[in-house]
């Protein structure tokens, strides 16, 4: 993409004080509302980057009528690529102190950037989590998530890292989105949102590795989303693959921190691990055109019975119903027991996801 860049022809006068990183593609709907709450903000001194990623409806014509109007608003057009691609094309351009990554489908409350850097100039803090509210609507129902925790700051290291387990466990921690981060710290630890693994995770953990002071304030940052029912053995397959990078990373992480032998935190990466399994395993069984039970038998049997799943059966406390439903089958390997018990509970959530933490649609 970034061999198709264009020049970009509007800049701030002044050094922004936060640049809010936003990719765009195909988002005719909502995009309006997405850039609105970044000109509406009661701090002013920001730049908006959006990168637009081959937008094949209006999305394009849209932003550039955004920048030719607000010298805030900067744009660049770039072939189809991932969300994690154009974000990494977003933050080479950006200039602010801080940088502030949001969805199309998402908007700020009219205080959020300000109160965020409020929070780290007051608090002297590396790293703002802010809060954030998710409508995701299947075809079945709405589903309303929010973050709940009670604002708190971490002064020293040591207490961060020892109570980091609360915040992952709650699927606030882990998306790069609702967070307010340092751009030259970032850029001096050479951290990318396109880690290969899917999601923008991998630039949040390699932001946590060395950070020492955080702080976690309330909420102002809203998405609302349209999940459609995925399913099937292919889809399972790749989601599969997904938890178990995420989950290495977690461990990764704790094990540079000297955390690996904590309770605690093993015991939510662990507990987790299976509510993310749990989900795995009832879209296996979703069966689509083309999956055979043989199929599905054969995926499910490898998930619940790998070294992951075996150690999380054993040792994890997962919040979800769903997944602690699934502890026996796991435990004993019993393969047409956990598919039973996925249906079942896919009949009685009627179209509900398996894991309810934000985290799961950032």
């Amino acid at each position: 993409p970034s061999s198709e860049r264009q020049q970009l022809q509007h800049f701030s006068p002044t050094s922004p004080k936060v640049s809010v990183l936003l990719c765009v593609h195909d988002a005719e709907k909502t995009l309006r509302r997405a850039v609105e709450s970044v000109q509406n903000q009661t701090l002013h001194n920001v730049e908006l980057v959006a990168v637009d990623a081959g937008s094949e409806d209006s999305s394009a014509r849209m932003l550039d009528t955004f920048m030719e109007r607000d010298i805030r608003v900067v744009v660049e057009h770039v072939s189809a690529c991932s969300r994690e691609e154009a974000l990494d094309a977003a933050f080479a351009c950006a200039r602010g102190e801080y940088i502030v990554v949001m969805d199309t489908d998402g908007w700020f409350d009219a205080t959020y950037l300000q109160k965020l850097v409020d929070t780290a100039e007051s608090e002297h803090v590396d790293l703002v989590v802010g809060g954030v509210a998710v409508q995701i609507e299947t075809p079945r129902r709405k589903i309303d998530l929010e973050t709940d925790e009670a604002p708190v700051i971490y002064r020293t290291q040591h207490d961060f890292r020892t109570g980091t387990w609360e915040h992952f466990a709650s699927g606030r921690l882990s998306p790069a989105s609702a967070k307010l981060f340092d751009r030259a710290r970032a850029a001096a630890n050479k951290l990318r949102f396109n880690a290969e693994n899917g999601n923008d995770h991998g630039f949040t953990f390699g932001y946590l590795r060395d950070v020492e002071r955080v702080a976690f304030m309330g909420g102002g940052y809203h998405v609302r989303r349209e999940v459609p029912e995925e399913h099937g053995v292919e889809f399972a397959r790749e989601l599969y693959r997904g938890i178990g990078d995420e989950y290495e990373a977690v461990i990764e992480l704790l094990r540079g921190w000297g955390l690996e032998g904590d309770a605690a935190s093993m015991t939510m990466v662990q507990g987790r691990y299976l509510e993310l399994l749990s989900l795995c395993v009832e879209a296996a069984c979703m069966t689509q055109t083309g999956d055979t039970s043989a199929d599905v038998r054969a995926l499910v049997g490898q998930m619940i019975s790998d070294e992951r799943a075996q150690l999380a059966a054993g040792v994890g406390l997962p919040r979800d119903g769903a997944a602690r439903a699934l502890i026996g089958p796991i435990k004993s390997q019993n393969v047409p027991l956990a598919i039973m018990q996925a249906r079942l509970l896919s009949m009685v959530r009627r179209g509900a996801p398996a894991t309810l933490t934000p985290d799961a649609f950032l």
